[in-house]
């Protein structure tokens, strides 16, 4: 699945977070997450390494959600 990924700002020696969304206009940063600083990182699939979650829950996150939340590697 192609998605769009955005990075959120790293404040008080936080780790960053990647909000992952589905492509297409249905796809928006849901209002509890609205507070937080989100950068464009990436346009990607599901399945890339660097999302640091498996291709199955981020797929059943936005299924279920509309959104993905992870921590990223590499």
């Amino acid at each position: 699945m192609q998605v769009n990924v955005f990075i959120s700002d790293q404040k008080d020696g936080k780790a960053p977070q990647l909000l992952v969304l589905p492509m297409g206009p249905e796809a928006v940063i849901p209002r509890h997450l609205q507070h937080q600083e989100w950068r464009h990182f990436a346009t990607t699939m599901t399945d890339d390494k660097l999302l640091g979650a498996p291709s199955p829950e981020i797929e059943a996150a936005i299924a279920r959600d509309r959104y993905a939340l992870v921590s990223p590697t590499g």
